[in-house]
């Protein structure tokens, strides 16, 4: 790095003062660039070092006292410290909450008619509040009556699928969440198998229940499982609203 002047009119003319200062300038610059790309070399040393590494600590080294003026800023990555994580990442994280409910249709059966399918089997039932490092023990999947019920407020993501039965006139089904119908899925061809179902995202209240209906009134019109686990719900949270 160098200090020059601009040419004056026709005759090159040196401002000594100027050049003067403007080298003392720079001689107290370039001490602060030389630390600046010693501490980038030690960044990227740090980046590529395993933990496990002896020579780790040497270079991922916390910052100066004053690297962080304002007192708002994230730790640097160099930091031995850990940032305090924003979401749940792991099940001993308490920084928030999640919940996964999900059942199957297990083993050969029919589900003719109107009626609540019921005769699940549970696959997960899994709860941790916002202050839990383990899953809660309370059940929030009923398989007997084929129900899942929301732990907490707020927003559920709900999956349903089934399939129907070859022969009968139609199938129509229905979600329930908290009481009321959010959706509804079937299939009026009568000449084949058929396997649909549906996805939807709710707001649910703490003990609002999830549940689906065959609403065919005929005696033909079945739900029909074959140990395929076509017959599937599962509901999971987006996200808690308290």
């Amino acid at each position: 790095m160098s200090c020059v002047q601009a040419k004056k009119k026709d005759k090159l003319k040196y401002d000594k003062k100027e050049m003067s200062s403007c080298s003392g300038k720079m001689d107290t610059i370039k001490p602060k660039i030389a630390k600046l790309r010693a501490d980038l070399d030690l960044i990227h040393k740090c980046m590529n070092t395993s933990r496990t590494d002896p020579n780790w600590s040497t270079y991922c080294v916390e910052p100066p006292a004053s690297f962080s003026s304002t007192g708002n800023q994230i730790p640097s990555g160099r930091m031995q410290g850990v940032e305090a994580p924003k979401d749940r990442s792991t099940a001993a994280t308490t920084a928030d909450t999640f919940s996964i409910g999900d059942m199957y249709l297990s083993g050969y059966t029919t589900k003719c008619g109107p009626q609540t399918i019921t005769g699940w089997t549970n696959s997960l039932d899994i709860y941790y509040s916002t202050t839990a490092v383990a899953d809660s023990t309370n059940t929030y999947v009923s398989t007997g009556s084929g129900t899942y019920t929301a732990p907490v407020n707020g927003y559920y993501n709900i999956c349903a699928f089934l399939r129907f039965k070859k022969g009968g006139n139609a199938v129509d089904v229905t979600v329930y969440a908290g009481g009321s119908v959010v959706a509804g899925f079937g299939d009026a061809v009568d000449q084949d198998w058929r396997s649909t179902g549906t996805c939807i995202i709710r707001l649910l209240s703490a003990g609002n229940t999830v549940y689906i209906r065959n609403n065919s009134g005929g005696g033909s019109d079945c739900v029909e499982e074959t140990a395929w686990r076509y017959g599937r719900l599962g509901v999971y949270m987006v996200g808690p609203t308290t």
